[in-house]
């Protein structure tokens, strides 16, 4: 997922004005005769101030008005679920008489696409996400959310937005979870204080989550603990175990596997790092082994294609890129981000033009993440 930025203000401005002038309107009784775009807004609005609706089964009629607005909708560039799931809501919320006409559902398409936009430039949703999240929230009140987080807690903000933007109501689930996170880590720090953020981080979700961590705490803290200085896999471990029923004893299997496959690669002669980092990825497959030997074999081929123009950061490619469906594709991707934040950063900063790049080639956007991670450099610098 790309990394977001700060928030385009003009973008909020702009949508409460449209929303000031739909309450005016609104109250003149005048929808019948109001621009298909205000009108296409209206129903935006109208259709996420209540929560998501199943609806009951249409009439052959109605269910041939909804796919007629899903194909329009579908022709402004949409992911076709995002068209599907607003029809559907639309058709669920609103009389047909509510609806307008193809000019209105146009335009209902056109928002949407720029809303698409937005979320994908702004604050880096994937169109999964974006899918679940837009028949919920405008662009707006997502954005809104996520300053919210950010300025409660930046280390778990994006990790508890991602999760409930799932929610039926992903404001309020986040709030929870964002309280529950901290009540889970404070009152564990007395117990395991290393793995505490660990336990707390895979389990806030939990309807119970603080009953949840302490009945497991203490076998999952005896498992955990000799990989405490391993952050990235004693976290791999929380996350993959506790969705289980019973997250000890997953915990338990998923470590003898990783340490049967660390053993694997390594008479096979590959470096103990390597080993484990595979490893720690081939875990979460269904056929572990099987996965890592083919994700070692990716890594390999990487690897020799970035050490012959990016040695500095060959490795670093190589296991970011090792997962991908393409691997040398990505690759090749990962090795033009990081030249161009290397131009970029060297106009004013050189000295600093390959730390930036080292740290953010991954990105979507990784121009705009080189500029926050230069200005986090500057920052501490200063301080």
């Amino acid at each position: 997922m790309a990394m977001s930025g700060s928030v385009d203000t003009g973008s909020r401005m702009c949508e409460t004005a449209r929303h000031a002038e739909l309450h005016s309107i609104r109250a003149c009784g005048m929808l019948d005769g109001m621009d298909p775009v205000l009108r296409a807004d209206d129903l935006l609005e109208s259709l996420r101030s209540t929560p998501m609706s199943r609806g009951s089964r249409m009439t052959p009629a109605r269910q041939e008005v909804q796919d007629r607005i899903a194909a329009i909708l579908g022709e402004q560039n949409l992911p076709g679920r995002l068209a599907i799931r607003i029809a559907r809501q639309l058709m669920v919320k609103f009389d047909l008489s509510e609806l307008g006409d193809t000019t209105v559902w146009r335009a209902v398409g056109h928002q949407l696409h720029r809303e698409v936009k937005r979320l994908r430039a702004g604050i880096g949703l994937v169109d999964r996400q974006i899918v679940v999240v837009l028949p919920k929230l405008s662009p707006n009140q997502i954005e809104e959310l996520f300053d919210e987080l950010q300025r409660v807690d930046r280390r778990i903000a994006r990790t508890i937005l991602n999760t409930a933007l799932d929610a039926a109501t992903p404001r309020a689930t986040a709030r929870r979870y964002v309280e529950e996170f901290h009540r889970v880590t404070d009152e564990l720090k007395a117990i395991e204080p290393d793995i505490a953020r660990t336990v707390a981080n895979a389990t806030f979700m939990a309807s119970v989550p603080h009953a949840k961590a302490i009945a497991h705490l203490k076998r999952f803290a005896e498992l955990v603990g000799r990989f405490k200085h391993d952050v990235a896999f004693a976290r791999t471990v929380a996350r993959e175990a506790f969705r289980a029923k019973d997250p000890a004893t997953a915990a338990e299997r998923f470590i003898a596997d990783y340490e049967q496959i660390v053993a694997e690669l390594a008479s096979t002669g590959t470096e103990p790092q390597i080993a484990r980092t595979l490893s720690a990825i081939a875990c979460v497959s269904s056929d572990p082994l099987t996965t890592a030997y083919r994700l070692l074999q990716n890594f390999e081929d990487v690897l020799r294609l970035a050490q012959e123009t990016h040695p500095s950061v060959a490795r670093s490619v190589a296991l970011s890129a090792c997962r991908a469906a393409n691997p040398l594709s990505t690759a090749r991707l990962y090795m033009s981000n990081y030249d161009t934040i290397v131009r970029l950063i060297s106009v004013t900063q050189p000295k600093r033009a390959r730390q930036v790049a080292a740290q953010v080639f991954r990105s979507d956007d990784p121009v705009r993440w080189a500029r926050r991670y230069l200005a986090t450099l500057q920052g501490s610098a200063r301080s």
